[in-house]
């Protein structure tokens, strides 16, 4: 099975033929390093991200080709996740420094979000944000609007709502003597 996904891979299939090893075997030995280096936090932070992002990458580009609508829905899934998993990972930094072996942990984590048979990504935001949000949704509406918060989801219908404020009306001319003169036109002498 590794072997036909490979085969739909160049790189791998030029390796094969310059070696004369098998790509499984190529693929495996590629995969063992990063892990290792992984494991001895030897560029853990770039390895784990670029495999939670370019593997993430090339299958959204391949579902994007496919007719079907569920590799989509799955790779947008896993995008949102990983999205809101790196957000928090910022904001929680300080956490690296005291997890021995967060980055194997969180490559570990990734690769499950990612993997088909396990539909992590999907798991994790079914059960878990998009509840978050539908509450966050429900008690934004349910919060009462204050004299300094715009109205703009109680309009009614009919009136369209816009950002854009009205024009003021143009100054009166009190210079003039006569009152029915226009500025415009010229006075005849």
């Amino acid at each position: 099975m590794a072997d036909a996904h490979l085969a739909k891979i160049p790189l791998a299939q030029a390796f094969q033929e310059k070696t004369r090893v098998p790509k499984v075997y190529g693929a495996a030995g590629v995969a063992g390093v990063g892990l290792l280096l992984v494991f001895l936090n030897i560029g853990a932070a770039l390895l784990v991200n670029l495999t939670g992002f370019g593997y993430a990458a090339f299958a959204s580009m391949q579902a994007i080709e496919t007719r079907g609508q569920q590799d989509d829905a799955q790779w947008l899934t896993y995008w949102v996740v990983f999205g809101m998993f790196n957000v928090l990972e910022y904001f929680a930094g300080f956490v690296v420094y005291w997890f021995p072996f967060y980055y194997l942990a969180k490559l570990g984590f990734l690769v499950w979000l990612m993997m088909p048979g396990t539909r992590g990504a999907e798991r994790l935001y079914y059960s878990g944000i998009k509840p978050l949000v539908l509450h966050v949704r429900s008690t934004r509406r349910s919060t009462p609007v204050t004299e300094s918060a715009p109205v703009t989801e109680s309009a009614p219908e009919s009136a369209p709502v816009t950002d854009t404020v009205p024009a003021p009306a143009p100054a009166q001319d009190t210079t003039s003597a006569e009152p029915n003169a226009k500025k415009d036109e010229p006075k005849s002498e």
